[in-house]
């Protein structure tokens, strides 16, 4: 459920941003002066536009599913009763993987709007992406990444 409300905003607001942006100057506009730009971007790389133009599309396709397939493997064999967390952190991850790899399959770049000037131009599914590992990442220190046992353990064990 998380995942598909990630994959349906990002590609709404991709599909009324980009046409917007790219009649404006530049291709930009300031959403919130001086601290946040609207600018277009096409992404043909990896993460944070690593390696643009200097890797075949299907290349960097492929990686990302690759990269889905990997996490999806250890959400499915490694966690045995994921915690509703758990499940929220996967569901941004492989929404906004879904999301810009429908970017990569459409339109051969992923579109990216978000302008902080400091960082890398980005969009919501890199966002989704980038707070689930966070978030997994405190799931994991808390210890909470599964479900308590339903069952206590005995102290023998």
């Amino acid at each position: 459920m998380v995942g598909a409300l990630i994959v349906i905003l990002d590609q709404i607001v991709k599909v009324l941003l980009a046409p917007y942006l790219q009649s404006q100057p530049g291709w930009q506009v300031w959403a919130i002066e001086p601290i946040v730009k609207l600018r277009l971007v096409h992404n043909s790389g990896f993460v944070f536009g690593l390696f643009s133009d200097s890797a075949p599309a299907w290349v960097v396709s492929l990686v990302v599913i690759a990269a889905i397939g990997a996490i999806a493997l250890v959400f499915t064999r490694q966690i045995e009763s994921p915690s509703l967390p758990t499940r929220i952190v996967f569901g941004l991850t492989f929404g906004g993987a879904i999301g810009n790899l429908i970017d990569r399959f459409r339109l051969g770049y992923v579109i990216d709007y978000v302008d902080f000037g400091w960082w890398p131009v980005f969009n919501i599914a890199d966002s989704a992406i980038n707070i689930s590992i966070v978030a997994f990442i405190v799931l994991l220190l808390l210890g909470r990444v599964e479900r308590p046992s339903a069952t206590p353990s005995s102290f023998m064990e």
